[in-house]
């Protein structure tokens, strides 16, 4: 009984000869290079994977010294926003050929470091990062010694200039104050984080801004800090319904926390909209389904995750280039969670 000798490996210099150009051609097109033709790449690449070419990537980084490979590094994937801006960064990132390595933090100072550590071992050409609570400005300086190419996204460090994609968290809750108060509501409560670091002292500010801009007074009893999940929201207002000086509407930090607020509220048979108005603060497609469906204000997670990876792409063709920063702003989408789906006249915020 004979045996088939094993097919020998398709090389670069196979797909050569079948293409009809030279050997460097190829290399150009297996490195994504723009200086070859278009038909041409695309004649090649097609040959490529008719002889089944595997191209050794990670022999080519080494090489090169840098990868095709983009890290991006999320604090929170249980929250929705940051999946929504993940899937906006990896489209824009995918149109440029470039591939993500994903990691997930958890809000682990530690751990987010390691990763960031084993993602430079890849040798990645850039990073997308939405740091942890208690990252300190160190951070940015590492990178900026390694020579990483890199864009914050979200949350910004305290005295650190670097490029930076986030929200307008300020104009964003001052929308939403403004609303509950034009439907009537004196009263209103606050629950979320509300220390340590800049988005959360940010939002807050911007309510309290709000509050007194109207002349009306900011009871600390009605704001609550407390963790920033569904189980943070539930927390919450369970606090706020067990005061006996209750308000009448609550801001909730973002949408993942007002979802946990929806939740014990129908626990208790009591309802958003009816017996106290509820609105959120992201945006996230999830909202739109809650029941009631969930008054908030759009930050657009893909688009800040498209902007976040153009940004990118600019500092690694550029990155002697001025930093930039981005704040995308917000759009008041009113729904029944806050008792009133008549739309907004136009507020004066600042």
């Amino acid at each position: 009984m004979s045996s088939k000798a094993p097919k020998s490996k398709a090389t670069i210099m196979d797909i050569a000869k079948v293409s009809g150009v030279s050997k460097s051609t190829v290399s150009l097109v297996l490195n994504n290079s723009e200086l070859v033709k278009p038909e041409t790449a695309e004649n090649v690449r097609k040959v490529a994977a008719q002889l089944g070419y595997i191209y050794n990537r990670s022999a080519a980084n080494l090489r090169q010294g840098v990868s095709n490979i983009i890290g991006v590094v999320v604090n929170d994937l249980t929250n929705t926003f940051f999946v929504e801006l993940l899937i906006g960064a990896e489209r824009k990132l995918l149109e440029s050929n470039f591939t993500t390595l994903l990691a997930h933090t958890a809000e682990d100072h530690a751990l987010q470091q390691q990763v960031i550590v084993t993602m430079r071992e890849h040798k990645i050409a850039g990073l997308i990062i939405c740091p942890t609570f208690d990252t300190s400005p160190e951070l940015i300086s590492m990178l900026k010694k390694w020579g990483v190419p890199f864009v914050m996204v979200m949350r910004s460090l305290e005295g650190e200039i670097c490029d930076f994609v986030g929200a307008d968290n300020r104009l964003g809750i001052q929308l939403l104050t403004q609303h509950l108060i034009d439907l009537g509501h004196k009263e209103i409560g606050f629950i979320g984080r509300h220390t340590g670091y800049s988005v959360s002292l940010e939002r807050l500010q911007g309510f309290k801004d709000c509050l007194e801009k109207n002349g009306l007074a900011c009871n600390e009893q009605w704001i609550i800090d407390g963790p920033i999940s569904r189980e943070g929201g539930k927390l919450g207002i369970a606090q706020l319904l067990d005061l006996e000086h209750k308000p009448s509407a609550v801001i909730c930090y973002n949408d993942l926390i007002a979802i946990g607020v929806l939740s014990e509220l129908d626990r208790r048979g009591l309802k958003a909209g009816r017996d106290i108005a509820v609105v959120g603060g992201d945006g996230i497609s999830e909202s739109e389904y809650c029941s009631p469906p969930l008054t908030t204000v759009a930050h657009q997670p893909e688009k800040l995750g498209e902007i976040a990876s153009e940004l990118l792409l600019t500092r690694i063709k550029k990155p002697e280039a001025p930093p930039l920063k981005f704040l995308l702003k917000p759009k008041l989408i009113v729904r029944e969670s806050c008792g009133s789906q008549k739309q907004p006249s136009e507020h004066k915020t600042n």
